[in-house]
């Protein structure tokens, strides 16, 4: 049972990110995706800093070790997110108005 929740897990969490950030399918296919993968890393993100904060009371070092694992979490998503979607990518050769091809 756990390979398969795995197996799930692994082929729609990276075939999300990986067809989420392919420009060529339609954005009716990408955009959902994208939502999907979010929502994944948002609730793993959450469920890491809601034990931080009910650690506390009984485990302080414990409670603090999970809140930077969480911060750690989050800006590394914030950073994967920004580079993999807000990036313009770079023009080809051939493309543009440059007028080379003329």
């Amino acid at each position: 049972m756990e390979i398969l929740v795995e197996f799930l897990l692994e082929l729609v969490v990276d075939g999300g990110i990986e067809a989420s950030g392919n420009k060529n399918l339609s954005r009716w296919i990408r955009y959902p995706l994208m939502v999907l993968v979010i929502l994944f890393f948002c609730a793993v993100i959450a469920l890491v800093f809601y034990m931080g904060v009910s650690v506390y009371t009984e485990e302080p070092v414990a409670s603090v070790l999970f809140c930077l694992l969480g911060l750690f979490l989050l800006v590394g998503t914030i950073l994967k997110f920004r580079k993999l979607y807000m990036t313009k990518q770079p023009k080809r050769e051939g493309e543009g108005t440059s007028g080379e091809g003329i």
